[in-house]
């Protein structure tokens, strides 16, 4: 019988090494115009998540934390 590796405890430490291609698949998302506008959206929004926090309103709007989020172009009129 073979002796298994330990494995860490903390599943911080198992997923860290993902990190780096978890962000390129949801930037690749994102960035691809042959996705659904409604995929590209969500990718966008997870990035902006884990960068800002969920609660960036103020980084869109210009207003503090009332969370309205204002689009330009051919997202504005999919988004109504």
């Amino acid at each position: 019988m073979t002796d298994k590796p330990a494995l860490p405890l903390d599943p911080r430490l198992l997923l860290r090494d993902a990190g780096a291609a978890a962000v390129a698949v949801i930037v690749s998302l994102m960035n691809d115009t042959e996705n659904k506008p409604e995929l590209r959206l969500k990718a966008a929004e997870s990035i902006l998540d884990r960068a800002c926090g969920k609660s960036g309103g103020s980084l869109f709007d210009g207003g503090e934390g009332s969370g309205v989020i204002r689009f330009e172009g051919e997202l504005e009129s999919w988004s109504r």
